[in-house]
């Protein structure tokens, strides 16, 4: 699947920069000022665009397509 920035909205392409830095769920939620209910809608959001089954495939899917070089982070 070819990456188009505009698949990701503002607010997912903020917690993808969170998840680079290895910050926590709960820690993204916080920087974020997310609610843990909203930050995992967010999450499956985000899987379901880019087609992963699990918050780790998510990840590795984004460092596997150096997607964080595209993101200002």
């Amino acid at each position: 699947m070819e990456f188009k920035n505009e698949e990701l909205v503002e607010r997912e392409v903020e917690i993808a920069c969170y998840l680079f830095q290895d910050f926590s769920l709960n820690k993204v939620a916080e920087k974020t000022g997310l609610s843990n209910k909203i930050l995992t809608a967010h999450l499956r959001n985000m899987m379901k665009k880019l087609q992963a089954e699990s918050l780790d495939e998510l990840i590795q899917f984004l460092r596997a397509k150096e997607l964080y070089n595209k993101l200002k982070l």
